[in-house]
């Protein structure tokens, strides 16, 4: 259901602008939008002051992202006075933004799939569930799951997108090879808790990706390529292991829902349900299987009680597992969680400065991964842009690439290339592509 707060007399215009704030799976839900609106003959502005209808998909996971939207609502207002302004997503509905100036209508985030039915004829005809056959980055996104029944005491995700949901196996498997033909080459698992990702008869996210390869390899396997999304540690185990061990399209490249690796500080958090000292013996196995991958982290500092030695622990451990980059966010309180009442707050000060000491961590591992593919003799990227501009492009390792400029005339935007990496510049790598690429 669409909930009007506030009217403008805006009628929406056949012209649509969609900013999208926070993660994959807020990207993936509004390339939705796009397909859904455009099918009925609507265009996409390219410019905000163009669009009588604009969405904002907005994020909720911090202060900060709630300021972000604010700043948003007033930016678009300002640059389209008669525009119906449209907030949505995980901030949409909350206490924080009843008072958002500028906006015409909140449509929070479990009514979201209604925006796909908003300008059909009677209102009700079109798609009710989330579903994508393109994209507007080379690299596709592939929802399977939403949701989570795990409520972390930091955490307003369960509360804006409720529980554990899982999609069909065949119909995320359908819209994967769909995004194949369509001539993607990565395409990127996601969810908001892939551990609780489950099927009919109780199979799990590992159980998907077999069967997933399975369909796809026959057909695709060495000219395009899986990744993962953001997964929990206690999803690595044997099974795992053994999944990964056969794979033919994955990337090697995992990034973990770690947030700390002090046990009592997980404790505290409401993530108790896994042992990081497991972590680094599944490294060491893995490594026997992939001899080079990339290792992220989302980490959280600053949690409530968090002590300077829960911290040092924490960073000591991150000292031991093969980590090539991380996400730090110092600790938000979060209205209607469990921590948002702690008492024994951390002070912004210190937050600033383990999260400052966290990064620099992180920064210096990054720069000694990236140093370390200079060794390597090819390596694979899949790079944005349309020919003649300057690209970026991602490599499995999940390191960003540059070419060289006399390269850019041979690339296609979405095709999986082989590159050389020649140098480092600024955190990403420079590349050219091979000569036997370049002569075909």
């Amino acid at each position: 259901m669409v909930i009007p707060e506030r009217n403008t007399g805006a009628v929406p215009g056949d012209a649509f602008f969609i900013f999208t704030m926070g993660c994959k799976v807020n990207r993936y839900e509004a390339q939705a939008l796009r397909e859904a609106w455009t099918a009925r003959g609507l265009k996409e502005a390219a410019k905000v002051e163009d669009a009588g209808t604009v969405i904002i998909n907005s994020c909720a996971v911090t202060t900060g992202a709630i300021s972000d939207l604010r700043a948003a609502v007033r930016r678009f207002r300002r640059a389209a006075p008669d525009a119906e302004i449209i907030v949505t997503g995980c901030a949409a509905g909350q206490a924080e933004t009843a008072d958002l100036p500028g906006f015409s209508r909140i449509v929070p985030q479990r009514d979201k799939a209604d925006l796909l039915r908003l300008f059909a004829e009677d209102g009700t005809a079109g798609r009710r569930e989330f579903s994508v056959s393109s994209g507007d980055r080379s690299r596709a996104v592939l929802k399977i799951q939403d949701g989570c029944s795990r409520s972390c005491a930091f955490c307003i995700v369960p509360l804006v997108r409720g529980p554990s949901r899982s999609r069909p196996p065949d119909a995320s498997a359908d819209e994967a090879l769909r995004l194949l033909q369509a001539g993607f080459r990565e395409i990127v698992i996601s969810g908001v808790n892939l551990r609780q990702y489950r099927e009919q008869g109780g199979k799990d996210f590992w159980d998907f990706l077999e069967r997933l390869e399975e369909i796809l390899a026959p057909d695709w396997a060495g000219s395009a390529r899986l990744r993962l999304s953001s997964l929990e540690p206690g999803q690595l185990g044997d099974k795992a292991l053994a999944v990964l061990s056969r794979s033919r399209m994955l990337a090697p490249h995992l990034h973990l829902s770690l947030q700390s690796g002090d046990p009592a500080v997980l404790k505290r958090m409401g993530r108790g349900h896994y042992d990081p000292e497991e972590l680094p013996n599944f490294f060491a196995r893995l490594s026997k299987i992939w001899p080079r991958f990339a290792l992220g982290a989302d980490l959280l500092t600053g949690f409530p009680g968090e002590t300077e030695a829960e911290f040092a622990a924490g960073l000591n451990f991150l000292r031991r597992i093969p980590l090539t980059y991380a996400h730090v966010f110092p600790y938000s309180r979060r209205p209607d969680t469990l921590a948002a009442s702690a008492a024994d707050v951390v002070g912004a000060g210190v937050k600033k400065e383990r999260a400052a000491r966290l990064r620099a961590f992180a920064q210096e591992r990054k720069e000694a991964f990236l140093r370390s593919l200079l060794d390597v003799p090819l390596l694979h990227a899949v790079f944005e842009g349309e020919n003649g501009n300057p690209l970026a492009g991602m490599c499995e390792y999940y390191a960003e690439c540059l070419l060289q400029e006399q390269d850019i005339v041979f690339v296609r935007p979405r095709e999986l290339l082989p590159v050389r990496p020649l140098d480092l510049r600024g955190g990403k790598l420079i590349t050219a592509l091979t000569q036997c690429f370049k002569a075909i």
